[in-house]
């Protein structure tokens, strides 16, 4: 079995490797609709959540918090991920009245962003869509306060800006600048804590994970940690290693206790459903830990599209490669 893939551009190609050696990819840190729609295989699976899960959690949120009248301009990441986030955030948000301004690519070399955001002062937009993640996030976000972006009034609102998907390591590297930024997450180390049992698995993990490495895990370690987990437990109830054997035994499996709840690995697609946790940057955080609060929790059943839906469409899953 290989995990990984921190980058979704990274993760489609690992997975057609492993779709042609024949062998299982659980795929860790990848958020694109792509990874799970026109470039899914037999031979991956995919528990984070993607990009249109995470729109369809936030649309209901960022109206509530900024109305159903806004116009927005966005800077979007220039490779698979940034233009399937993209894509879903804008059909979400239009889909509640906002309107969409102007949506640029931005290479992901960049790290001054500052000739980017220049333009959406005079844009006529209220709002800022960041599509970039990682370090582009963190100096895009830096550069957006510098100039003076969240204390401005535009259409008679205040300026606001939105990062569809970020996480506790990000939110550090931004530091001060990520207070008030909404934003979802796969999971957060405070999920029981503040949820309730229905996350149980959460703190169980953080316990072991914290003993082990002095801090809390992110949402990339809890992720890639339940893969490996599943694949696990998927060799066991097959009482194999053959990767025809495991994918079996993952498709349609239906699970609970690693932390986000009751989950599903849909069998048509390879997609893990669950509950979306929606956040944002905390206004007094109590630590370098503790930068974001949780906002809600969006149902699994908020979040589940058709198998065909457009935006996942394109791709085959296949048939199974054993491998030799």
């Amino acid at each position: 079995m290989i995990s990984g893939g921190s980058s979704s551009g990274v993760a489609v190609a690992v997975q057609g490797l492993c779709q042609e050696a024949g062998v299982i990819f659980m795929s860790g840190l990848t958020h694109s609709n792509d990874t799970t729609g026109k470039d899914k295989k037999a031979n991956g699976f995919r528990h984070f959540f993607n990009a249109y899960m995470s729109a369809a959690a936030l649309a209901p949120v960022l109206k509530n918090l900024y109305g159903d009248d806004r116009k927005v301009y966005s800077l979007t990441a220039d490779y698979t991920w940034g233009w399937t986030q993209q894509e879903s955030i804008q059909a979400a948000t239009e889909a509640m009245g906002w309107e969409t301004i102007n949506d640029v690519r931005t290479p992901l070399a960049a790290t001054d962003f500052s000739s980017y955001i220049a333009p959406v002062l005079n844009s006529g937009a209220d709002v800022l869509v960041l599509n970039h993640y990682g370090g582009n996030m963190v100096n895009s976000l830096t550069n957006a306060v510098q100039f003076g972006l969240r204390d401005k009034q535009v259409n008679g609102k205040n300026f606001e800006i939105v990062v569809p998907l970020y996480s506790e390591l990000m939110a550090r590297g931004a530091g001060e600048n990520i207070t008030g930024i909404v934003g979802s997450q796969n999971w957060d180390w405070k999920l029981e804590n503040q949820m309730g049992d229905r996350y149980k698995g959460t703190n169980a993990f953080v316990q072991s994970f914290g003993e082990k490495y002095g801090f809390p895990p992110s949402q990339a370690a809890q992720t890639c940690y339940a893969q490996t987990l599943l694949y696990a437990d998927a060799v066991a109830r097959a009482g194999s290693f053959n990767p025809c054997a495991v994918g079996e035994a993952l498709a349609g499996f239906e699970f609970d206790g690693l932390g986000n709840g009751p989950t599903l690995y849909r069998a048509d697609d390879h997609q893990c459903f669950k509950d979306v946790v929606v956040v944002r940057g905390k206004e007094n955080p109590e630590n370098e830990f503790d930068l974001v609060e949780i906002v809600e929790v969006t149902p699994a059943d908020q979040v589940t599209y058709a198998p065909d839906h457009p935006m996942f469409a394109g791709g085959e899953l296949g048939d199974c490669n054993p491998g030799a």
